[in-house]
């Protein structure tokens, strides 16, 4: 992907592996950790797929997106802006919405998200470049910041 953006390669790159003994909150907050390298310039980048359900996916494309895994990708763009206790924000307890779990069987797709979430400010806007459901219960939604 990188590539693409930066075919000369001029920017260092870090790749940081995902914790999967920590909650939720944990990754979370490590975006508000993370978030003072964005003054320094460096660009933080998460991949995943908010919907990742590889077992219910319809490997042949055919047929609209289930139910649940629109339900949980629109409760995802809705609840980017939240502001609030890190502890109640409503993507760090995704698994409390009905199709959370369904949506993500293991939480290695999603936890990018509340990285880059947890390095918002609160102000830069937010914005979504790509959107859209793949074979049922595959997401891809791309959130920026700033």
């Amino acid at each position: 992907m990188l590539i693409k953006m930066y075919p000369q390669a001029d920017i260092p790159l870090v790749q940081l592996s995902i914790d999967s003994t920590k909650p939720p909150l944990w990754h979370y907050q490590m975006g508000r950790r993370l978030a003072s390298l964005r003054d320094e310039g460096v660009m933080l980048v998460a991949s995943g797929n908010v919907v990742h359900n590889l077992r219910t996916a319809r490997w042949h494309g055919e047929g609209a997106p289930y139910p649940w895994a629109e339900s949980f990708n629109n409760f995802v763009k809705e609840n980017l802006t939240w502001r609030g206790d890190d502890a109640g924000h409503p993507l760090v307890n995704y698994l409390d919405h009905p199709g959370g779990s369904l949506s993500n069987p293991t939480a290695d797709h999603f936890l990018p998200l509340l990285y880059v979430l947890g390095a918002w400010n609160g102000d830069e806007p937010v914005t979504i470049p790509v959107d859209g459901l793949e074979m049922a219960s595959l997401s891809m939604l791309s959130v920026q910041i700033g």
